[in-house]
């Protein structure tokens, strides 16, 4: 950023900014410089990555066999599901796969079952409510899932990683490497998608100039999943998403927060990708008992006090970590700026380290050994090239990807001579701004191919006639959009001394840049497993801090029908309040598996059940339990019916208010203090009167109410009511004297 001033005028001479655009072409213009009347603040560096990921969901169901694909916009990445069992009525693993992707649209076979079209217009639009306005549902003709057709165009889909000048046949074998096409459910899936792409791009990307870019092709397996359906999820808070308040922010993409939940509870991860994929592993507990002992290992090791360096290391490189598939997307499109490109050097350097830190804990873990012992030595020269190759620091100042001085020799040359014009080109931009009339704030100077150099001025007004548009010593060439160009004579100048000698910089630079994307495309899909991996290390390292925190232990996993807690707690106690009554409970085929759970109003029976579902839930994520000890038993289901309402006016959610009807203890009128003990056999009262009394109820009631459930007891009927009596003899009073003034 260079500046000057003079005693008229003040002015700031802005960095150059280079747009291109597909093709390595320079899009319509190039900006030089900019020249402002007065000097304002700069412009702060906005960050590379967003939250935002906007999913398409392709889904086909036939004789109850689901296929599926997705495709999410910012990253380019495409994934497909195997084809899988998802029989009806209820299609349970669609509504999992709805639930993990969260689509803004889906794309639906318009002939498909009515079963299967009832859940997904269930999921998209909340029983016929259309309360989350980010999803619509689209219907597409049969047509489009014509198998043949879904396999050409898979087989012309262009992949980075894919072998360099194959045949025809060499690209056939490569994709059946990533796709499965014996699974014809997914085929026509993936083949809807990618016509749906072909011909509603320009309205998904506001773009008619580019097409759609194909970063990654992955298979997801919803083999091993436990089934959940939303109303446990909401049941047991594992997820508490709080709309605003506000009517006019409800529903805006970003506006939600979340509320007191598992996930807030373990949201500690130090990367964004590491938070995505803990949203995942939370709505993807699985049955394969393998991956929960990994898992578990991983935790373990990290809870011990001597692995806490290790952890520092770690977490201080995962900061750095992002999402690459969304990085090389704009790269490959050659729209991202200077700091995407430092971003991507950190995420790449970082990786690296991270496996090198895995070293010295492989050992203690099945998980940290497979990403110590990944092949980093591409990964390595991907970094080597790019610290060779790019100036970071220059790239950050001059707004645009800048090579290195020693990287090319024809290169450093043109610049040799750049450089030695860049003050006349800046000086220009000062003697410019000096001719514009006063109301002029702000000038730009831009070279265009075949018209030179221009000079370009906000327009400042709105609907200037033509010959509003002349100013002195200038000739108008057109008008875009708010900018209004003209040639001047510092124009024309520029045009005779300095000729095309920045633009051949700018497209020998873009020329390098696209060789380094290159090779950083063939290794793609090396550098994306790598990330995936510390992504849910990410995860494992916050739920460890977590269960360490709170003193939680590794449950024993087992293929038996076993559940045993031996004092166990609610997880989400831990943040409400200071005391909790840690309760066993059992099952199994000599405890029994059906349990009947008694209990007056208030004594904490929907916090027992819930806090079992929890713990059982945790051990098929990986997860330590709130308990002293734990054997849980595989299952395949998690199911749960616990409503509470919530109340706006009190500020608690549902589970707040059932902690506070649990756990506060009712000293008032002499109602039970209850020790929330669970323990085998039945209640032999219900403590209603006493409840009642303590709520405020008129003593005349409970009095009443216990004498009559007494006479129950007694098989008798209860006395009459003497209030009752009186009033039922003045209703009658009153009829008769009614009736008689009538008739008179």
């Amino acid at each position: 950023m260079q500046e000057s001033e003079n005693t008229s005028k003040s002015a700031k001479i802005g960095s150059t900014n280079i747009e291109l655009l597909d093709g390595g072409r320079t899009s319509d213009h190039i900006v030089i410089t900019t020249c402002q009347r007065n000097e304002g603040a700069e412009k702060q560096e906005s960050s590379d990555e967003t939250d935002i990921e906007d999913r398409l969901l392709s889904a086909i169901c036939k004789g109850g066999r689901l296929g599926a694909a997705c495709y999410t916009l910012q990253t380019g990445e495409l994934q497909v599901l195997e084809e899988i069992m998802d029989s009806g009525p209820e299609h349970q693993i669609f509504q999992s796969l709805y639930r993990q992707t969260e689509p803004v649209r889906v794309i639906l076979d318009s002939k498909s079952q009515n079963t299967f079209i009832d859940v997904v217009k269930n999921a998209v639009f909340h029983n016929g409510e259309m309360t989350d306005a980010r999803c619509k549902l689209f219907f597409v003709s049969s047509k489009d899932y014509n198998y043949e057709a879904c396999k050409r165009r898979i087989y012309s889909l262009a992949l980075p990683g894919e072998p360099s000048a194959c045949s025809e046949e060499q690209r056939a074998i490569f994709l059946r490497t990533v796709l499965d096409f014996s699974q014809t459910m997914s085929v026509h899936a993936l083949g809807a998608l990618l016509r749906y792409l072909d011909l509603n791009w320009s309205n998904l990307n506001m773009d008619l100039h580019t097409k759609p870019h194909f970063m990654t092709l992955k298979r997801i397996s919803l083999l091993d999943i436990v089934l959940m359906d939303e109303d446990t999820y909401r049941g047991l808070q594992i997820f508490n998403t709080q709309a605003h308040p506000s009517g006019f922010k409800r529903g805006v993409q970003g506006s939600n927060k979340e509320g007191l939940s598992l996930f807030h509870l373990f949201s500690k991860c130090y990367s964004k990708v590491g938070q995505a994929r803990l949203r995942l592993l939370l709505r993807h507990p699985t049955t394969d008992i393998e991956t929960l002992r990994q898992r578990q290992d991983v935790i373990e090791f990290f809870m011990k006090p001597q692995s806490d360096s290790i952890m520092r290391n770690i977490c201080s490189s995962l900061r750095y970590i992002k999402n690459v598939n969304g990085i090389l997307a704009k790269i490959k499109a050659l729209s991202a700026k200077a700091f995407v490109w430092k971003s991507l050097y950190n995420t790449l350097y970082n990786a690296v380290v991270i496996s090198e830190i895995c070293e010295n804990a492989r050992r203690a873990s099945q998980y940290l050994d497979k990403i110590a012992s990944f092949d980093t030595n591409k990964l390595y020269e991907m970094a080597l090239y790019m610290n060779r190759i790019i100036d970071f620091d220059l790239s950050k100042s001059e707004g645009k990807f800048t090579v290195k001085v020693g990287v090319d020799a024809d290169l450093d040359m043109k610049k040799q001579t750049m450089a030695s014009l860049h003050g006349l080109m800046s000086e220009t931009a000062k003697v410019e701004m000096e001719r514009l009339p006063s109301f002029i704030e702000e000038c730009t100077m831009l070279y265009m191919p075949h018209l030179g150099y221009l000079l370009g001025v906000r327009a400042w007004s709105d609907h200037l006639t033509l010959e509003q548009k002349e100013l002195p010593d200038m000739k108008f060439m057109f008008q875009n959009n708010d900018y209004i160009h003209y040639k001047s004579k510092g124009c024309e100048e520029l045009d005779m001394i300095i000729g095309d000698t920045y633009p051949e910089i700018v497209a020998h630079e873009a020329r390098i840049m696209m060789r380094l994307t290159t090779i950083i495309l063939d290794n793609l899909a090396t550098l994306a497993t790598l990330i995936d991996m510390c992504a849910e290390l990410d995860c494992l390292i916050a739920i460890s801090k977590v269960c360490k925190e709170y003193n939680f232990v590794r449950p024993t996993l087992s293929t038996e029908k076993v559940i045993q807690i031996k004092q166990g707690r609610h997880p989400l106690y831990l943040l409400t309040c200071d005391n909790f009554v840690a309760n066993d409970a059992e099952s199994s085929r000599e405890a029994g598996f059906v349990k009947i759970l008694t209990g007056p109003n208030a004594s904490g029976k929907s916090v027992y059940m819930k806090q079992i579902g929890l713990i059982v839930y945790l051990s098929h994520i990986g997860s330590f339990v709130p308990a002293d000890s734990a054997t849980i038993g595989i299952v395949s289901h998690i199911y749960s019916r616990i409503e509470s309402t919530e109340c706006i006016a009190a500020h608690m959610s549902a589970f707040l208010i059932d902690l506070k009807q649990s756990l506060e203890h009712m000293v008032v009128n002499g109602a039970p203090v209850y020790l929330y003990r669970a323990v085998p056999g039945s209640v032999e009262s219900s403590f209603a009167g006493q409840l009642a009394a303590a709520s405020g109820v008129h003593r005349t009631v409970v009095d009443r109410a216990a004498r009559v459930r007494q006479a129950i007891a007694n098989n008798k009927l209860p006395e009459a009511n003497p209030r009752k009596a009186r009033l039922y003899n003045m209703i009658q009073r009153m009829k008769h004297e009614l009736l008689q003034t009538k008739y008179n």
